[in-house]
């Protein structure tokens, strides 16, 4: 991340200027440029990319982003367990079976007990489940395409190892 060498640009509020020059004058300067950051700049594109879901699509099926990116791993990795999708997904265990319960409820996901484990279930979607996954999924794949226009197949595939790597390396413990 980049520290404090950008200029900050002209669309910034006067109200958010004046409490700015206020803040320096105490003698806080910010440690983080967020036009600068590439970790802020992705997490600004997903926000972005994922805007027209609610629009769309939340209040339709009654879903979240978090419970899309649910059905969208289940779709892709079928039979997966509560545990394998927290860690998968990089979301808390709570999360998920906050979102397993209630796609459960809204019969798009099936629980089914593991041999292996007693304690555990593999989670697969339901009819219904893919049949809301399939309408979403043709626009999130428009969606992608519309992101992706301003890049060569060159640029999209760098990017995608990028991405890959800075995932290997999130996972790693703090140290």
């Amino acid at each position: 991340m980049k520290t404090r060498n950008a200029s900050r640009p002209d669309s910034i509020a006067p109200s958010a200027k004046k409490a700015s020059r206020a803040s320096r004058k105490r003698g806080h300067q910010p440690l983080l440029i967020t036009e600068a950051s590439p970790y802020y700049q992705i997490w600004v594109l997903t926000n972005l990319t994922a805007k027209p879901f609610m629009v769309r699509f939340g209040e339709r099926f009654d879903l979240n982003l978090t419970d899309w990116r649910i059905m969208l791993t289940l779709a892709d990795k079928p039979g997966i367990t509560a545990q394998g999708l927290a860690d998968y997904t990089g979301l808390d265990k709570m999360s998920v079976s906050r979102v397993v319960r209630k796609l459960e409820s809204q019969d798009r996901l099936v629980r089914e007990n593991s041999e292996a484990d007693r304690r555990s279930f593999h989670l697969n979607l339901t009819d219904a489940g893919w049949a809301v996954y399939e309408e979403i999924a043709v626009a999130a794949i428009e969606r992608e395409t519309q992101v992706y226009a301003g890049l060569s197949a060159s640029e999209v595939k760098t990017l995608h190892e990028l991405l890959g790597k800075l995932s290997v390396r999130a996972r790693l413990p703090l140290n």
